[in-house]
């Protein structure tokens, strides 16, 4: 076992460890397909995993010009990486408590043991 591995099963562990504090969202890959010349539009294919992630609010500030992180809606979702079948892509989606959530950012630790994705809410 190389020193990888044993990052990525010691991240795994311990968003396990953390019980109920990590919640289970549904994380959508959406993949853009072909153009459709008769309607004018490009299609999209959705596919949804589950993924249990660490979600807190990012903390902000109350100005003229920017609203705290609280009423935008604005949150981080951390998550290990083992065992993935996709590569987060700001062009996904992230559903947690019925609430749609963008990708704004994804953060990944140098050996790509976990990934931390910026959220603000859709819509």
């Amino acid at each position: 076992m190389g020193l990888r591995s044993a990052i990525l099963d010691a991240v795994s562990s311990a968003i396990t460890a953390v019980g109920d504090i990590a919640e289970s969202v549904t994380y959508t890959a959406r993949t853009k397909g072909a153009y459709d010349v008769y309607s004018g539009q490009l299609t999209v294919t959705d596919t949804d995993y589950t993924v249990k992630a660490i979600i807190s609010y990012i903390s902000g500030s109350a100005s003229d010009t920017e609203i705290d992180s609280k009423h935008t809606g604005e949150i981080s979702a951390l998550f290990s990486s083992k065992g993935l079948s996709f590569t987060p892509k700001t062009d996904d989606l992230i559903t947690r408590d019925s609430e749609v959530y963008r990708i704004t950012n994804i953060t990944k630790d140098p050996v790509e043991a976990s990934y931390t994705l910026q959220l603000r809410r859709a819509g």
